[in-house]
């Protein structure tokens, strides 16, 4: 008996250390699942949640994406595929799938200093179609990216509503990281809760733990936004700790779609404009924009461009400034066009956008800090579609200079 019990304690010692030594912040195990625990905002319905950990035990095909900025990428570890997102993936399959896990796939669409703005424009490319279709589980992260405006929250419904509608068994969890300065979890924490959906805020829970000292911001962050691999692990950690509640609570009814959304004018129904332009609804001329940039912004999954098709103004055009001219019909319109990096040998400058012949704004593709990076804005924006005629040309100094429209998006 006494050797039963001295086994025994030797077993609960090992597995309380290996606990330990699990843990990203070297806590005692009580306290850390409470700071995990504490991050969980809402669990939401989880009705849609529970039918994808079923379809993963069953070994049926599961699409798993996540969208998000640099957090999301994997930027902070020094490898990029030990960011949450892929840690999840991971540990998402080794709980619940049966086998090696190769029936649950995983599509990380995560863009370096991109917010849902630029997300919603990207969504139907850079998810569904990666995923070969609608994902059955979409985690979204845009809480350190976004300002806190009314459009950063239109956008981030709009990739929450056309994930849900485009599969009526897609489950939606929404992530907000933190950085230095803090995250725009308050503006996010209600659409989350308009559409039900389960989402963590490291927030609060983070900065008490740093001014509490149970960790160093540097133990946290490895500079003003991007975690260390242990904060990486830590927000993988509370995304599991949400589904495994949602696992083990009763069901809930069936998750439906609210028929009014929860700010106006909507942005859902998105559809991007390519180059390559096979949109009846879309007439371009290029003008001296007629080549494509290669040195646009990279995928550190693949190492290739995200935005390999592209209008790039000719560089010394021989041509009068002629402009780049679309007609379109269209409720809103997102602008992306790329700030030259800095020391880059082609110069950049100033582009004037028109609307129906009104100046609406001069943006400066070769301002200082540029490193090929994008800048959505959005140039028409009404609650009815009408048509518009939307122009491009280079401002007065800048006919000689460069300038890349990347990508573009409307809404009817």
């Amino acid at each position: 008996m006494k050797i039963k019990k001295a086994f025994l304690g030797v077993m609960l010692g090992i597995m309380s250390a290996a606990m330990v030594q699990a843990n990203p912040f070297k806590l005692s195990d009580s306290n850390y699942q409470a700071m995990v625990e504490n991050t969980i905002v809402n669990t939401g319905n989880n009705a849609r949640m529970k039918a994808v950990l079923a379809k993963i035990r069953r070994g049926d095909k599961v699409k798993v994406a996540a969208i998000g900025g640099s957090v999301t990428e994997g930027a902070g570890p020094e490898k990029f595929t030990d960011g949450y997102a892929y840690q999840f993936y991971r540990a998402l399959k080794a709980k619940y799938a049966p086998g090696d896990g190769s029936s649950v796939s995983f599509n990380n669409a995560g863009l370096s200093g991109t917010g849902s703005l630029l997300g919603i424009v990207r969504y139907d490319q850079d998810v569904v179609k990666v995923c070969g279709g609608a994902p059955d589980l979409l985690i979204i992260e845009f809480a350190v990216n976004d300002n806190g405006d009314v459009l950063c929250q239109r956008s981030f419904e709009a990739i929450m509503r056309t994930a849900m509608l485009a599969n009526p068994e897609c489950a939606v969890i929404a992530i907000y990281a933190v950085a230095s300065y803090g995250n725009t979890s308050a503006q996010k924490i209600p659409v989350s809760n308009h559409y039900a959906i389960p989402h963590v805020n490291m927030l609060e829970v983070v900065n008490k733990a740093i001014a509490d000292k149970v960790f160093t911001k540097e133990q946290y962050l490895t500079d003003y936004a991007h975690p260390t691999y242990e904060g990486h692990q830590f927000m993988c950690d509370c995304l599991m700790a949400l589904i495994d509640k949602m696992d083990k609570a009763a069901k809930d009814s069936e998750q439906h779609v609210p028929a009014s959304c929860f700010k106006e004018p909507a942005l859902y129904g998105m559809k991007r404009i390519f180059p390559d332009n096979k949109d009846a609804n879309v007439k371009i001329e290029r003008g001296d924009f007629t080549e494509t940039d290669r040195n646009c912004q990279t995928l550190k999954k693949t190492n290739t461009s995200d935005f390999p098709e592209n209008w790039k103004k000719k560089l010394n055009a021989k041509s009068e400034n002629v402009p780049f001219k679309m007609e379109l019909t269209c409720k809103s319109l997102v602008f992306v066009y790329k700030v030259q990096a800095s020391g880059s040998a082609e110069k950049f400058g100033n582009a004037e956008i028109y609307v129906d012949g009104r100046k609406v704004a001069t943006y400066d593709g070769g301002k200082a800090g540029g490193w090929n990076n994008c800048e959505p804005n959005i140039i028409i924006d009404e609650r009815k579609a009408e048509k518009h005629t939307v122009m491009v040309k280079m401002a007065p100094g800048s006919e000689k200079l460069g300038f890349t429209i990347v990508a573009m998006g409307y809404t009817l």
